[in-house]
């Protein structure tokens, strides 16, 4: 599927080329007048007329030469505000477990779009008119002289093809550029959120001088893309421009020479060989532009490719309110394993179930996958309205508290927003700071405690009021008291809805229906508590609790 990457700036982009055009027809009208102000001042005749007409030529020229650069940093714009609005959607379509590191998928979303927009307001109106312009323009020299035109004609596809030949060069030193900067912005993110891990293991000069060695390779790739860019400007500028001056040049003199056209005539031949250079040589000059637009390009189309079908993906149904239902669903991370393999289960509305089974049987991936968050590859996964997650550790937005709660209803009143602080036996909290629901809560949370930051993601959780709620052992780590404070907030939060619990303990599954065994991807039991399979089973994870 072909994935349009300029369409939300195809006005401005027309509207580019179109100027273009109109200052080169203007340009060889100035031209033009200017080869009648010689030949009328050769012939002792009045020249006030052209020189009116070449004023009027330039002063518009002039004028729509503000023009590009409004029209340029329009389209850039668009196509950025476009790009990162749809490549943050397939980021949150996708899932992020199916992308590769986080700081590529922001390297792609910064400057790789940046260097797309760069690529639709520099070097693509500049392509269009290097290839039509000059064009034009011969066909405006062989208006005045058909043989002359004929010949500057001939010599238009040399350029084209010197730059083509640059072209496979051009294309693999720029996608090494691309991959370099993606590494290093990868390998950067990865040290600033592991800034206290690298400090406590006094990794972190090892860890700078790792990423000083990787801005080394991309300064070494950026010359190399620059060498290929200055070996292209010397091609076009040595064998194209100077063989196209030289030959306007003699073309006119030889036509002058044979009486086939005046002095004048012969001056706007030369002038209009000039001209008619500049469009190409100019993409000669931005060729770098282009090359690394277009790698940024391949890799943003791959990003949103992943999410160009659009709509309801393959293997997700819909299900009556509150239902959960898995049948022979199958998924894998992209290496081979199968994290999860025939999965089928159906929770009813209401009902409480546990997940359970040693680490890495899947559990997580069944609670992403009712999510949607991933996409099974075999099965169908059927969901009945919005689930929502309370995990280990819940990620919290730089900024305040409010702000973090109306990210699940932007227009919720305060009332509504001190309901589920009271409900999460966190009002009283809020209130004892400075700020009330404006303090902030630090960048991930780190100005709350492990439970503080918990009870507010239950708060969050009730603001959305999903019919579905997933639990991820929200009360591990954390002591007695503070675990007591998250039950009775969870009380709160699940009364009344469908709840799974992914447990590691057995004290987590107090209260549940139903326990689900899960084991190297597949559902190996289902019980109640009460019943004998339910007790084997809670025998087994007392004993792993007792080994651990």
């Amino acid at each position: 599927m072909k994935i349009p990457l300029f369409a939300a700036a195809r006005q401005p982009l027309i509207g580019s080329v179109v100027i273009t055009w109109l200052r080169a027809l203007l340009g060889a009208g100035a031209v033009l007048a200017i080869a009648r102000i010689i030949d009328r001042a050769a012939a002792g005749g009045g020249i006030s007329g052209p020189v009116v007409l070449l004023a009027v030529f330039l002063g518009i020229r002039a004028l729509l030469a503000g023009g590009a650069p409004v029209l340029a940093a329009a389209t850039a714009g668009a196509v950025e505000s476009d790009l990162r609005r749809r490549v943050l959607h397939a980021v949150l379509t996708i899932g992020v477990p199916s992308l590769r590191r986080t700081g590529e998928v922001v390297g792609r979303a910064t400057e790789g779009i940046d260097a797309v927009g760069g690529l639709a307001a520099t070097f693509l109106p500049q392509l269009i008119a290097g290839m039509s312009i000059p064009l034009i323009l011969g066909i405006v020299v062989a208006t005045i002289d058909p043989l002359s035109g004929l010949v500057l004609l001939l010599l238009l596809p040399v350029s084209p093809l010197l730059l083509r030949v640059m072209e496979k060069r051009f294309t693999s030193v720029s996608a090494r550029y691309r991959a370099t900067a993606d590494r290093l912005a990868a390998r950067f993110l990865d040290g600033i959120q592991g800034m206290r891990t690298l400090k406590t293991l006094n990794r972190s000069r090892d860890y700078a001088e790792e990423i000083a060695a990787e801005a080394e390779v991309l300064r070494v790739e950026t010359m190399g893309l620059l060498r290929v860019n200055q070996l292209a400007l010397f091609a076009v500028d040595s064998l194209f421009t100077l063989g196209t001056v030289v030959a306007a040049a003699a073309m006119a003199a030889f036509r002058v020479d044979a009486g086939a056209v005046t002095v004048g005539e012969a001056v706007a031949i030369v002038l209009l060989g000039v001209m008619l250079i500049e469009p190409l040589t100019l993409i000669g000059r931005f060729f770098y532009v282009g090359a690394i637009g277009r790698a940024a390009a391949t890799q943003v189309r791959d990003l949103l490719g992943l999410a160009a079908a659009g709509g309801r993906p393959l293997g997700v149904g819909d299900a009556p309110e509150g239902v959960v239902e898995f049948e022979g669903v199958t998924f894998g991370y992209g290496d081979g394993a199968r994290a999860v393999e025939a999965v089928s289960f159906r929770i009813e509305p209401g009902q409480r179930v546990a997940l359970v089974g040693p680490s890495g049987a899947g559990k997580t991936t069944v609670a992403h996958l009712a999510l949607g968050l991933l996409w099974p590859d075999e099965g169908t996964v059927r969901v009945g309205g919005q689930a929502v997650l309370v995990p280990q550790r819940p990620f919290l937005f730089h900024g305040s508290v409010a702000d973090n709660l109306r990210l699940a209803r932007p227009h919720a009143t305060d009332d509504e927003v001190w309901s589920v602080l009271e409900a999460a036996e966190l009002a009283e909290v809020v209130r004892s700071r400075a700020g009330g629901l404006d303090v902030a809560v630090g960048e991930r949370g780190l100005q709350l405690s492990g439970g503080e930051a918990q009870r507010l993601a239950i708060a969050r959780a009730l603001l959305v009021d999903a019919p579905i709620v997933i639990l991820d052992e929200p009360t591990s780590n954390v002591d007695l008291d503070t675990e007591a404070r998250i039950k009775n907030a969870l009380d709160h939060l699940v009364a009344g809805r469908t709840v799974i619990v992914i447990a590691h303990r057995r004290s987590t599954i107090a209260g549940v229906d139903r326990i689900l065994m899960m084991r190297d991807g597949g559902l190996v039991g289902t019980a109640a508590p009460g019943d004998a399979d339910g007790m084997a089973i809670l025998s087994d994870m007392s004993h792993r609790e007792a080994a651990e």
